[in-house]
């Protein structure tokens, strides 16, 4: 089987300046060693340059996530250029995600002179933003702090467009026209991160299901939210600002022989995806770093070959358990099944069950039973329903347009 290349998401540091309600982690102390550092990269270069030409400049993607990033100090990133310097025929593609509130003029400078790729994490206006991203220990609005780093950074760096994600809640809704007006201000780049089901989230006892709704919108809501958000960027003429997901939706519209596979065997996250944590121990995803026993093996200890092929087991061992046991996985029958890569909810109910066995004590999560309300979702996402009501609302309009022409 061929293994696909890296690619390496570094978690700097679990610990954040931040307490966001919505932030699946359990924030730690403690920074991963830079002989960690040396040790992903080494063995990355390995596993994505063989046999192949280096005289190209081989590009190699690599995120610094967190916790905040930022909090290692500008002297670690530093010292992460100088390794990744002695890597001959190598072109680093360094990306940080980063809450902004830590950025300084000399991280910046730094930042453009070393060609990193920056992203802040801005959920919209103040109000909005203030509701869930507070500072920790003080517990006060972050907003004004990030705005702060954000205009140090672009002072330095004047980008064309400012990357950002936006976390969309339940007090997004009704919020389309202010938060398109303020990212449009801004000249912002915007990836709406929808708040779906967490880890945490499948670990509350059944009476506690409603405190999922104050985070999570219903499906109906998110159809809303995005025909109104799509209504004011697809008819804005000035080209302020940018939506990832909105330019996604019109180019399947137009180009309906797109397709991504047969949903039985497509995946969200890219195959080459792995999450390295402070310990230098490997994931699947970013959800699971706070939970040991879904760790792929260690970079000092295992093969990228080793870690890779538990992955890929382990995800085939997921798809064949869930989508022919008996519950419900709507990509088949969707008109839209082929072309979109759906969402988490496929691991998510493999953590959930993991997680029943482990506490009734059963010797394999295949033994257990999705508890509720996660055993009567259809679809690869909580949202599918919204988000069908909400492509043939852009199919409409793209029609539309093409007779107007």
């Amino acid at each position: 089987m061929h293994l696909p290349d890296i690619i390496p998401q570094i978690q700097v540091t679990l610990e954040c300046n931040f307490n966001c309600d919505y932030c699946f982690q359990h924030h730690q102390n403690g920074f991963i060693r830079l002989s960690a550092v040396e040790a992903i990269l080494e063995k990355t270069v390995a596993h994505n340059t063989q046999g192949r030409s280096l005289r190209g400049n081989l590009p190699i993607l690599v995120i610094w996530h967190g916790g905040e990033p930022l909090m290692a100090g500008l002297d670690f990133y530093e010292q992460v250029v100088k390794i990744e310097s002695r890597f001959r025929g190598i072109r680093f593609q360094n990306r940080v995600q980063t809450n902004g509130a830590l950025m300084t003029k000399a991280y910046a400078q730094f930042f453009v002179d070393h060609n990193f790729h920056i992203g802040f994490s801005l959920d919209g206006p103040g109000d909005i933003h203030n509701r869930h991203r507070r500072f920790k220990g003080a517990g006060t609005g972050t907003f004004d702090a990030v705005m702060k780093g954000i205009d140090c950074f672009t002072q330095i760096a004047d980008p064309d467009r400012l990357p950002v994600i936006a976390v969309i809640t339940r007090d997004s809704i009704g919020r389309e026209k202010e938060l398109f007006e303020f990212f449009k201000g801004i000249r912002a780049q915007v990836q709406l991160d929808i708040y779906d089901l967490r880890c945490r989230d499948m670990q509350l006892p059944h009476k506690k299901d409603g405190e999922l709704m104050k985070l999570a919108p219903s499906p109906d809501e998110i159809g809303e939210f995005m025909i109104r958000l799509f209504d004011l960027w697809f008819h804005d003429s000035t080209g302020r600002v940018d939506f990832n997901e909105l330019r996604t939706e019109v180019r399947m519209i137009l180009q309906p022989e797109l397709d991504l596979g047969d949903p039985f065997h497509k995946k969200r996250c890219d195959p080459g995806r792995l999450i390295f944590d402070p310990h230098g121990r490997v994931f699947s995803c970013d959800q699971y770093v706070n939970d040991a026993l879904t760790c792929l093996g260690h970079i000092q200890k295992d093969s990228i070959k080793h870690i890779l092929d538990r992955k890929i087991q382990l995800w085939e061992e997921i798809k064949l358990h869930l989508r022919c046991s008996g519950y419900t996985m709507a990509c088949g029958s969707c008109e839209w099944g082929r072309q979109h890569m759906g969402g988490c909810l496929t691991c998510m109910k493999y953590n959930a069950l993991v997680l029943a066995a482990r506490t009734k004590g059963l010797s394999h999560w295949t033994d257990a039973a999705l508890p509720p309300p996660l055993d009567n979702i259809s679809g690869e996402t909580y949202y599918c329903q919204g988000l069908r009501t909400f492509r043939d609302h852009v199919r409409k309009v793209i029609e539309q347009e093409l007779v107007n022409e």
